[in-house]
């Protein structure tokens, strides 16, 4: 089947922001903070953003002296929304100054609650004695990023709000329940892969669990950021989560705002994902094909803690409230 223009133009664009994931811009580290996530968001917002006027919006407004039609001009860019983190431990979580207080708060929660030890760490290191070594399990938590109002349009998610912690959601995330075995891409190979299956795939997004069979940890840790976009980003998904309004359109802070679609794997408008921890990179989209390639993604990016952090862009497009709104024409990407 012939790919559609549009289709042709996202492969490419999404390509070339891959490239620069292969380059490092910085030194490998632990973890990171507030004020590096957001000078790496404001440094990154010229290239990740992909800010343009994508078409202009009209509305009615109406006087005792009769109505008039105004407009104002569609503005539409990437926005960083989430700061999505998997770790082996609380202690090594790479958003420490956020991230474990909010897992400590919670363990205090739920230890008021629960009786089982459903919120103790659980994730696995791979050792000599092991043959397992490509099973690997991770904790894991989506917070608000704290430069959400580094663009023109406001988004629909508010800075450091956990809006995911793997420890509230252990029934499923941990497989105690087998909720996510009633979606058909569970059990159908090639259905909702990272990465272009069979020739490349980096793993399944299906069953969003925090189990994941994958020999190179930084590509596991990615496949895991993107199973908890997949259902942030949605509503109704049998998880324990805070949705983050998507395909919605709607007024935020005076502005007539259209909300991104759900978080989708392999799909530019579906999200960018920027690495945080180890080793700041560029925006791209997981899945890239490495293997032609004698350096495979997230090489020269492990920690020796297994804990990374990626930051999740997603497109947004909004027009200044003037009125009525009575309808728009858009030229844009989105």
């Amino acid at each position: 089947m012939r790919a559609k223009p549009m289709s042709r133009f996202v492969r490419l664009f999404a390509a070339s922001l891959c490239v620069g994931t292969l380059a490092s811009h910085g030194m490998a580290a632990e973890v990171t903070t507030t004020a590096a996530l957001v000078a790496q968001a404001v440094a990154s917002y010229p290239t990740c953003s992909a800010w343009h006027a994508s078409g202009i919006c009209f509305w009615l407004v109406c006087s005792p002296f009769g109505c008039s039609v105004k407009t104002s001009v569609r503005f539409s860019h990437f926005a960083p929304d989430l700061v999505v983190s998997t770790y082996h431990d609380v202690a090594t979580h790479p958003w420490p100054e956020i991230g474990i207080p909010l897992a400590a708060a919670t363990k205090t929660t739920l230890s008021s609650l629960l009786t089982t030890p459903l919120s103790d760490s659980a994730g696995t290191h791979s050792r000599g004695d092991r043959t397992d070594k490509n099973r690997r399990f991770r904790d894991a938590d989506a917070i608000g990023h704290p430069a959400t109002r580094v663009g023109t349009c406001p988004t629909a998610v508010d800075p450091f709000v956990p809006y995911y912690q793997s420890t509230l959601d252990a029934m499923v995330w941990r497989s105690y329940l087998p909720a996510e075995l009633l979606y058909p891409a569970s059990w159908i190979p090639g259905m909702r892969e990272v990465g272009s299956w069979p020739a490349n795939t980096w793993g399944n997004v299906y069953p969003r669990t925090g189990e994941v069979v994958q020999q190179h940890e930084v590509k596991g840790a990615a496949v895991l950021s993107q199973r908890i976009a997949d259902f942030v980003t949605r509503s109704g998904q049998p998880h324990v989560y805070v949705p983050v309004s998507s395909g919605k359109r709607g007024v935020r802070d005076g502005q007539l705002v259209w909300d991104p679609p759900p978080a989708m794997e392999t799909n530019l408008l579906g999200g960018l994902w920027q690495m945080n921890v180890a080793v700041p990179t560029g925006c791209h989209v997981f899945g890239l094909n490495d293997t032609l390639s004698p350096v495979s993604y997230g090489d020269a990016k492990t920690t020796q803690s297994g804990s990374y952090a990626y930051t999740l862009w997603r497109p947004y497009a909004c027009c200044r409230v003037r009125g009525k709104f009575i309808g728009y024409l858009q030229w844009g990407m989105w």
